[in-house]
């Protein structure tokens, strides 16, 4: 029997992938590895592969050299500069224009031909195989996702190839959290017609915005349109990675596991957390030595749509008989399998980034290979998850028009809506300039060799927050609520820009732990915080105006503020040094976060009792009946 088990499992997993309508994809898949494969072949039988050397510095080659890519002693050894774009022969503009032509049919056949799908929820009695499905494959999402938040491992580069000045290299990458300012639209998206069209948009313009970027670095436009097109691309790439896919899968956990809220998108946020890492260590570990920037755009824009085109029949809003807590033994352990394999890929990612930046370790694939491996390896529990047997089509059906809460005009003139976007602006701002510019501030107080040990602090702590304080704050709501979570975060953040602003080592790297910390924690509660102030009538678009917070603390701190500072205590010069280059930027962000915490306590002492969505309504009803 047990030799019989294998065509057993081998039929069940191909049974699994046809109910759920992945097996396209799979054929799909295999053609793109096997484009890549021949790829790989010819760069490797190329008598002179001095093609794939870019220089260092523009205008200046690297001589021709032979590398045999087949012994992994030689791609330890060699140690070839960037691959230059505009001689890569394999990786065209026409190739872009077919992956972007692919996404933009594929969302055109489905908002025109599946577009009934985007307006019901569907899910089998007990609902344990596809709660799991969501999940894990939400989690994939995030993943992809995670990329634009590497951009800046690869921001110089850009740089080099287009031939650009660093103002404009740091404008393609401020223009992918600019498009958050009108982030309620994605939520508008996503309450009209659920999570599935939001997600199967995002996908789509994910992969359009990172094909336009690759258009700019291998066309032979001009230079100005060429910055434009990175710009656009830049833009439309944030905006889905952010308001349409993990806004989009956090609300989605949100609503359909009421009872542990904080501790999916607690986990969402850290699988978040940790793909940006996973991206940044694929480009410096596997494509910058070997392949360059050109074949790391391509295989961007092709795995959001891939990615996201298999995970689309699991992205749902699961209805309430499916919103069961976790009982039994093997749900448990499967939840406890995903929190152990986020913590050893975070640790790995810290070590690997770390050993990298300290140059104690060479680039090699197999790095980038383990980390890939850890990220995806949450898959393999599907193969544990027994399908629920099929229901009735009445069964199957929940509509999510039966949603109850407040609408978005009544919070938005609410005080709650406002001291919860300010509290926002703080801690946002408050941790993207500190993980931001952490090198340049070591640099300016001497202790530029520090700069690496206190990004992986800082990605540490901030992962690992994200998983803690979402299973804490569900399990001990009723001792410590959600509130009191946010005015702790807000504290963290406020004293953390303080330690910094000493400009000491010792406080740089304290209050860059406090600042992950917080970073960490705020942005698991925040979700579910929205979701129970307000409830699930316009969450959507209640939480995608919240988050136009992050897109004015980017612009006004990140863009203006301390670049402002900066260029003040340098005097002119190109290089600041000293302590009074970064000093009154973060005493001024002290001072903002004071504010935050202010704010979270105003939430705390007003929502103590009851919350808007019973308040407000409870109001309304009131003034309608004495009218």
């Amino acid at each position: 029997s047990r030799v019989a088990s294998w065509p057993f499992k081998t039929h069940r997993i191909f049974h699994i992938m046809r109910a759920r309508g992945i097996l396209p994809l799979v054929a799909l898949t295999a053609l793109l590895l096997g484009c890549i494969a021949s790829a790989a072949d010819h760069n490797e039988s190329c008598e002179d592969p001095s093609f794939l050397q870019t220089p260092r510095k523009i205008g200046e080659f690297a001589q021709p050299k032979r590398v045999d890519l087949t012994l992994l002693d030689d791609l330890v050894d060699a140690s070839p500069k960037p691959v230059d774009a505009s001689q890569n022969p394999r990786i065209t503009t026409e190739t872009f224009l077919g992956v972007a032509s692919a996404a933009l049919l594929f969302l055109t056949w489905e908002f025109t031909k599946n577009s009934r799908k985007y307006h019901e929820e569907v899910c089998a009695p007990g609902g344990v195989s596809d709660r799991w499905w969501f999940v894990i494959m939400s989690a994939m999402i995030q993943v992809v996702s995670g990329s634009v938040y590497a951009m800046g491992a690869w921001q110089n580069d850009l740089r080099d190839t287009l031939q650009i000045s660093m103002t404009s290299a740091t404008i393609i990458g401020a223009m992918a959290f600019t498009g958050n300012l009108a982030g309620f639209l994605g939520g508008m998206l996503f309450d009209r017609s659920g999570p599935r069209a939001a997600v199967c948009l995002g996908c789509c313009c994910l992969s359009v915005g990172y094909c336009l970027i690759g258009i700019a670095l291998v066309s032979s436009l001009a230079k100005n349109l060429k910055v434009m097109l990175a710009c656009v691309g830049s833009l439309v790439a944030g905006y889905a990675s952010v308001s349409l896919l993990d806004n989009i899968t956090c609300m989605a956990c949100s609503i359909s596991f009421p009872q542990n809220r904080a501790a999916a998108v607690g986990y969402l946020k850290a699988v978040l957390a940790t793909a940006g890492g996973l991206w940044a260590l694929l480009w410096v570990q596997v494509f910058r030595n070997r392949f360059g920037l050109v074949p790391f755009m391509a295989i961007s824009a092709i795995a959001p749509f891939v990615v996201g085109v298999t995970s689309l029949s699991s992205i749902k809003v699961l209805p309430p008989h499916c919103r069961e807590p976790l009982k039994d033994r093997g749900e448990i352990a499967r939840a406890l399998t995903l929190v152990f394999l986020l913590t050893v890929l975070t640790c790995f990612d810290v070590w690997a980034g770390y050993d990298y930046a300290n140059g104690m370790g060479a680039s090699s694939w197999i790095t980038g290979s383990v980390a890939l491996a850890l990220q995806i390896s949450p898959l393999l529990l599907l193969v544990t998850v027994r399908e629920s047997s099929q229901a009735s089509p009445s069964e199957r059906i929940c509509s999510p028009r039966n949603r109850s809460g407040l609408s978005f005009q009544t919070a938005f003139k609410g005080m709650d809506f406002w001291l919860l976007w300010v509290c926002q602006f703080a801690v946002f701002g408050a941790g993207v300039a500190t993980n931001q510019n952490l090198a340049l501030i070591l640099e300016t107080t001497g202790h530029d060799s520090a700069s690496s040990l206190g990004v992986a602090l800082f990605a540490l702590t901030s992962a690992l927050s994200r998983i803690v304080v979402g299973i804490l704050s569900d399990k001990y709501q009723a001792y410590f609520t959600r509130f009191h979570w946010l005015t702790a975060g807000a504290f963290c953040a406020m004293i953390g820009q303080f330690l910094v602003s000493l400009m000491d080592l010792t406080g740089i790297m304290t209050g860059t732990c406090l600042m992950g910390l917080s970073f960490g924690s705020f942005y698991t509660i925040i979700v579910p915080m929205v979701n129970e102030m307000y409830g699930n009538l316009e969450f959507g678009k209640m939480w995608g105006a919240q988050m136009s917070s992050q897109a004015a603390a980017a612009l006004l701190i990140v863009c203006h503020l301390m670049p402002m500072v900066y260029r003040n205590a340098a005097g002119g010069k190109d290089v600041c040094q000293g302590p009074g280059c970064y000093r009154p930027s973060f005493l001024l962000l002290t001072v903002l976060n004071a504010v935050g915490l202010a704010s979270a306590l105003a939430l705390q002492v007003r929502n103590s009792e009851s919350l808007p969505v019973t308040r407000l309504v409870t109001e309304t009803k009131s003034l309608g009946f004495s009218s």
